[in-house]
């Protein structure tokens, strides 16, 4: 063996910058889902677990041992009836600082940087990890009434969405032609 032996050298992946950038979209609009996410849950969903309204007279009430009457009888502000179950301020605050490392992980993919693409995956396994969180209680433990439909499919959208951002961004690009011209020896 001599000291003068070739290194293999590593091939360097190239990255496809069609489908970096329809990553770095589906990318933001998981972040922005998931952002939004209370919002429609609220919005979409039927009443708020555990509350019960007696029809006709109007009368209201809480299954839940200490239960709020002004959040379930719709009194109180209207601020506090539109944040009645959209989640804690610390939740809004970690779904606000995940869009934005997000974005920051868009404009690296947008721009073909290896930093966008992997910080996009790592944002998309966390994407999905949230997604299959929420998702699983509404698949594992039955309710007396049916699962709020409307959770039940914002969950399977943030998942696959989360795992076609990570496909995406995964499928290498296709190999350039070669630096240097190949010579051809002329021999006949």
């Amino acid at each position: 063996m001599s000291t003068h032996e070739a290194k293999p050298v590593k091939a360097k992946r190239i990255l496809n910058p069609k489908l970096l950038s329809i990553a770095a979209l589906v990318l933001v609009v998981l972040a922005l889902l998931f952002l939004a996410a209370p919002l429609i849950r609220l919005t979409g969903g039927s009443q708020r677990a555990g509350a019960f309204v007696t029809p006709g007279n109007g009368t209201s009430g809480s299954s839940v041992p200490g239960g709020d009457p002004q959040v379930l009888t719709g009194g109180g502000s209207p601020a506090r009836r539109l944040t009645a179950g959209t989640g804690s301020r610390g939740e809004i605050i970690l779904y606000f600082v995940m869009l934005l490392v997000s974005l920051a992980a868009a404009v690296g993919m947008l721009f073909t940087r290896r930093w966008g693409q992997v910080l996009a995956i790592i944002m998309a396994v966390l994407y999905g990890l949230l997604g299959l969180v929420s998702l699983l209680p509404l698949l594992l433990i039955r309710f007396v009434g049916a699962p709020n439909p409307v959770s039940l499919v914002l969950g399977i959208v943030h998942v696959l969405l989360a795992v076609s951002v990570i496909v995406f961004a995964s499928i290498p690009g296709k190999a350039g032609l070669p630096s240097a011209p190949i010579p051809v020896s002329a021999s006949t």
